[in-house]
């Protein structure tokens, strides 16, 4: 279906209504204008006989009937009522109306209509047409007191009028037309060029093309544009994320693989040598350490997938309080590998954090862990700071780890940074992702900083105002 232009659409509807409009107007011209002259007229005639009626009879003088005569613009005419002879009367009135500068080629009053003004108080209106001179004089009679009282107003032939004002008005109104539709074409183009320009753009958009329009009226197309741009930058962004959320996918999925195969590669290969009889009485043990070493890959896995799936169990807590669990539970490990905790305390009691405490707490025991695991000089550094807003915990220790190593390596799915120090702990590469993973969960943040040989750890956590104030 070939669809149509709008700029097309509304020029052709808005010339039609002009055109319905303009044709409305010649009918009303040809067929309402004449009628509605015509009574306007004889509303005249009458309200001016009403107001010589409404005079007392002293004052029906000649200058008060002229004066009125001069306000309403119409010919009044008084004389004694003379029924005997009434071409003489018809005559005295004749004389007035050429007095008045009235010319008029047919106007009589016939006996008949001075004898029905005699026997009625009401007013008689008739009106003479005046033949070639394309007019009709109308007028309203009465009698009061034994005189004729007649208003009268010339009134034009409107048929000949109206065809002439209707032709006039055909050509200048053609002409006003074909500008109106002129403008009015440029006009809905100018209206409807930025929407097809939307209509390019969001085509483009929808093959994963995500421009955008610096064309924005000041209009609602303009907020329109703006929308669209807004949704363009935000699909860009969102396929950003998808891409990379993919890329990472796969990279987890390449490291999830290569860290099971080496585990059941141990395995397969020392159950063989035990079918085979080569055991020397340590197959068995390689065997269960290996097990060991997957089931805690996949706990670890298992963990790292709910993070995002399960909802936050969030409440009021003291962070000081998770910490101090974390570190009298590796107290026992710390002590046996000779390690030294140096914690900085501080004078007040910190403020409470709104917050998951399992997961803060398994924040606090991934941190402490990984730094029993790979501290070079038996000594563990923990500060805390606290702020209007916020708390900010760090933890840190010395390292083998070269000068110009990038951290954010760490943060990477089982990436294992150096071999672990300690052979009961050893790494899977999910503990420091699985940090990050909580930490930005709740909308806190975490950052590594390597200073010279110093692996630097600071957690800054949003203080819970509401709680505290």
């Amino acid at each position: 279906m070939k669809s149509k232009k709008i700029s097309t659409t509304l020029t052709v509807t808005l010339s039609s209504i002009l055109i319905a409009s303009f044709i409305l107007m010649f009918l009303l011209n040809t067929l309402i204008l004449p009628h509605y002259y015509f009574s306007k007229m004889e509303d005249k005639v009458s309200q001016v006989m009403t107001s010589i009626k409404a005079l007392p009879d002293t004052k029906r003088t000649t200058d008060a009937l002229n004066q009125l005569e001069n306000t309403q613009q119409v010919t009044i005419l008084k004389l004694k009522n003379d029924p005997a002879n009434i071409d003489d009367f018809n005559e005295a009135l004749n004389t007035q109306l050429n007095r008045k500068r009235v010319a008029l080629n047919r106007f009589w009053i016939t006996e008949e209509t001075l004898t029905q003004l005699q026997k009625s108080p009401s007013s008689i209106q008739r009106i003479f047409d005046q033949g070639k001179q394309k007019s009709s004089f109308l007028v309203e009679m009465a009698m009061m007191k034994d005189t004729f009282y007649l208003v009268g107003v010339s009134t034009v032939d409107f048929t000949e009028t109206v065809e002439i004002i209707n032709t006039f008005n055909l050509i200048s109104l053609s002409v006003t037309l074909l500008i109106i539709i002129v403008l009015i074409y440029f006009s809905a183009k100018k209206i409807t060029d930025p929407l097809v320009n939307l209509k390019t753009i969001a085509e483009e958009i929808s093959t994963l093309t995500f421009v955008t329009t610096t064309d924005i009226p000041s209009n609602e197309i303009g907020e329109l544009a703006i929308s669209i741009n807004k949704m363009s930058h935000a699909l860009a962004r969102y396929q950003q994320n998808l891409l990379a959320t993919n890329k990472q996918l796969k990279q987890f999925t390449a490291d999830l693989t290569h860290e099971l195969k080496t585990p059941i590669a141990v395995i397969k290969a020392y159950g063989s040598g035990i079918e085979d009889g080569l055991d020397d009485g340590t197959y068995l043990s390689v065997i269960l350490q290996q097990t060991q070493r997957l089931n805690e890959i996949v706990d670890q896995m298992l963990t790292y997938a709910k993070l995002e799936s399960q909802p936050l169990q969030k409440n009021s807590l003291q962070l000081s309080e998770c910490w101090n669990q974390s570190a009298m539970a590796l107290t026992p490990m710390m002590k046996k590998e000779h390690i030294l905790l140096l914690e900085a305390k501080t004078d007040q009691p910190l403020s409470t954090i709104e917050a998951d405490p399992t997961l803060i707490k398994r924040v606090f025991d991934n941190l402490l862990t990984n730094s029993i695991k790979y501290t070079t000089d038996k000594e563990i550094q923990v500060t805390w700071r606290e702020t209007a807003t916020l708390i900010e915990f760090s933890i840190s220790n010395q390292t083998n780890l070269p000068t110009g190593f990038d951290v954010d390596k760490l943060w990477e799915a089982f990436y294992v940074y150096e071999k672990s120090r300690n052979k009961d702990l050893s790494g899977t590469g999910l503990g420091l992702p699985i940090i990050k993973s909580i930490m930005e969960e709740h909308g806190f943040s975490i950052e590594a900083k390597l200073v010279h040989h110093l692996l630097v750890f600071t957690l800054t956590f949003h203080k819970n105002e509401t709680k505290n104030s």
